[in-house]
């Protein structure tokens, strides 16, 4: 990060929810070649958004590069003891996952993503880190597209597993189930 200065704040729901739109155009250019006008569109997403901002204990994480306005962002929420977060899961959820969402002690990253200007730059990891340094719960639970090689490959490394696989909306791809555990 040598090359960047960054600067990071966390934020609240009511905080996010005013950035919301700054919030889409972002995700619009990070998933600008997977845009299908459905799941993968500003509007699908600004619709998950709404209730992920609903969540208790909701978190993004923003990144400020080079004052040049927001250059990537991180958001997730612990997960609900009722939730349906596993619902969708395909195949048994592991014992001691189940166990520690029960307990309230899973956190979920919904999205993750930076700015193409920005990439390449640690961004993505500095975010990462930041949001999840420090957090009471035991695991991190995190979804990604298969085909999504660059973002497998870094979650790998930076010490995610798979678990297996998911569909977690009806419009939904299948993504890859990955978890971490933390220092909670």
């Amino acid at each position: 990060m040598a090359d960047v200065k960054i600067d990071t704040r966390h934020l609240d729901s009511d905080q996010a929810d005013a950035l919301r739109e700054d919030l889409a155009t972002v995700y619009e250019e990070a998933y600008a070649e997977k845009l299908d006008g459905a799941f993968r569109s500003r509007h699908g997403f600004l619709d998950r958004l709404h209730g992920y901002l609903q969540r208790p204990g909701f978190d993004l994480v923003a990144a400020s590069a080079d004052g040049e306005g927001l250059a990537g962002y991180i958001f997730g929420f612990p997960l609900a003891v009722q939730g349906g977060w596993w619902s969708g899961f395909l195949g048994a959820v592991p014992q001691d996952v189940a166990e520690a969402t029960a307990a309230g002690r899973v956190f979920a990253i919904s999205e993750l993503m930076v700015r193409p200007a920005f990439r390449r730059r640690h961004i993505a990891r500095f975010l990462h880190d930041q949001l999840l340094t420090g957090r009471p719960e035991v695991f991190g639970t995190i979804l990604v597209d298969p085909a999504n090689t660059p973002a497998k490959t870094a979650y790998l490394s930076w010490g995610w597993e798979q678990i297996g696989e998911i569909k977690p909306f009806e419009n939904s791809p299948t993504f890859l189930s990955l978890l971490k555990r933390l220092d909670g």
